[in-house]
């Protein structure tokens, strides 16, 4: 059975039509670097609900496995890292030149992408000279951990600082380096 001409598909596509165009990528974390010449890392530690109320000990919070999210090339400047399926912990986002000398990208996290509990964060442009923290998130809650509204108080000492919540109950304690 043959078609009718209005249904057929043309014979050539114009020079704009040319070309592959990809669908962006949604889950249940995504981070869009753009910038060119930026190596991204991800680690995760994992952080139970029901350990939320207590502190992890130095020896816990070393304790990294490291992540391989699904990336692709939106265009030529930006990139997409995608985490489909958080666990129950802490998602730390790193950045690196991919040569010695130093790069520039800007970065924007999406937590819940297409969802009810969807949150965007920009992070901003970062002058990357190392290996640099980019975002943490406390997941599934989706909270940042530069994002002062979502504790109630602070704790800092000598190696460590604590951000805590007094409503939830929650304690998040990052060492550092």
């Amino acid at each position: 059975m043959k078609r009718p001409p209005q249904d057929q598909a043309p014979p050539q596509a114009s020079a704009r039509e040319r070309g592959t165009t990809f669908a962006s990528m949604q889950g249940d974390l995504k981070l869009t670097v753009a910038g060119e010449g930026v190596k991204l890392t991800v680690a995760f530690r994992e952080l139970p609900r029901s350990r939320r109320d207590r502190t992890p000990t130095k020896a816990e919070a070393r304790r990294l496995q490291q992540v391989a999210p699904v990336t692709a090339k939106r265009d030529e400047r930006t990139r997409e890292a995608v985490i489909e399926k958080a666990g129950e912990g802490v998602y730390i986002f790193s950045a690196e030149p991919e040569t010695a000398k130093a790069a520039q990208a800007s970065f924007t996290l999406t937590i819940y992408e297409a969802g009810k509990r969807e949150k965007t964060a920009s992070i901003g442009t970062r002058n990357l000279q190392g290996k640099t923290v980019v975002a943490r998130v406390l997941m599934p809650d989706g909270v940042l951990w530069d994002d002062e509204s979502a504790f109630t108080g602070s704790l800092e000492d000598s190696d460590s600082t604590t951000k805590f919540n007094a409503q939830t109950g929650l304690y998040w304690k990052e060492y550092a380096d």
